[in-house]
């Protein structure tokens, strides 16, 4: 039955309905003709694609090419993919004097999604910074990375370790639960994440603070890094608008990078304490001191922020 003809049946009915007013006559029409408008279109999508499978398949010549086409467009993207990932070596720079290259910038959504294949941040953009990142999956990106290029991955036997302090050994995740639930003076059982790192691998890490400082000083005595004056080189809470913004905008340091003070906070290698990790940096919410080459502070592994991100570092073998 065509369309026009089944509005005038509905228009037709709702007329000589006495129970209706007309605005409720008005709005009931138009939900019955969507509703049937999508069914109507639902089925001719159906037909179509039927009426082409078998027109494909009484042709299988334009079958075949439409196939290799739908094939090389999806090798297309994989080789793509594979190219942005390879060009991140491109963003590593040589830190003079050390046995470590480090990447210009912090580690972007777009870099994170095509190895991770997803977005935590609170920010979108491909060229922001990504956010929301815990050390842990910092350290999961880093192997991740390195397995796509074919390097050596630098981490291995990541897991969480439940720790009784006053009997001095491991425990179950059980034990550490009921602990929890006691009052906090007498909490006995510690959460803290293990893992072993290899840093003579050359897959891709974490810098440690001692490099992570060193670089962000950039062979200059400055306060921040690249300059004294810190709307230069970082966003910050004074500037940043509340939010982050595209990596390499302002001035790099003295070595070349980007960001270091300012934008995100980023991971660093090093333990703060047995359930944490230190960071660096500064972020786009933190106040000045805090974006500081010497600054440095710890969060849970585990624990994710949107003003937590972090940049990659490959050791190199030689100073």
């Amino acid at each position: 039955m065509k369309l026009k003809k089944l509005f005038l049946i509905l228009t037709a009915l709702v007329a000589f309905s006495s129970t209706l007013t007309a605005v409720s006559d008005y709005d009931y029409l138009l939900g019955k003709y969507k509703m049937l408008k999508e069914r109507l279109d639902a089925v001719k999508e159906r037909e179509r694609r039927i009426a082409e499978e078998i027109w494909l398949e009484a042709h299988p010549e334009e079958k075949a090419r439409r196939e290799a086409e739908k094939e090389q467009k999806r090798i297309a993207e994989v080789i793509k993919n594979a190219e942005h990932i390879k060009s991140i070596d491109a963003y590593l720079i040589k830190i003079p004097n050390q046995n470590y290259s480090m990447m210009m910038t912090e580690v972007t959504q777009k870099q994170w999604q095509t190895v991770m294949e997803n977005n935590p941040s609170n920010f979108k953009g491909d060229d922001l910074p990504v956010e929301e990142v815990s050390w842990i999956k910092a350290v999961e990106f880093c192997n991740a990375l390195s397995g796509k290029q074919g390097l050596e991955k630098c981490y291995s036997n990541g897991h969480w370790v439940y720790y009784d302090e006053k009997k001095n050994k491991d425990v179950t995740e059980e034990d550490y639960n009921k602990d929890q639930k006691k009052k906090y003076s007498k909490r006995q059982v510690i959460k803290y994440y293990a893992i072993d790192c290899n840093f003579n691998a050359d897959g891709y890490r974490l810098p440690t603070v001692e490099e992570w400082q060193y670089a962000a000083r950039g062979g200059e005595n400055y306060k921040y890094s690249g300059s004294d004056n810190l709307d230069e080189v970082g966003w910050y809470d004074k500037n940043s608008e509340e939010k982050t913004h595209p990596v390499a905008q302002k001035k790099p340091n003295g070595y070349g990078l980007y960001d270091m003070s300012g934008n995100v906070l980023e991971w660093c290698w090093d333990s703060g304490s047995s359930e944490s990790r230190y960071y660096c940096g500064g972020s786009w919410c933190n106040g000045a001191v805090r974006c500081g080459v010497g600054f440095k502070d710890w969060g849970n592994a585990g624990r994710t922020n949107l003003s937590f991100g972090f940049r990659i570092v490959r050791s190199t073998g030689k100073k």
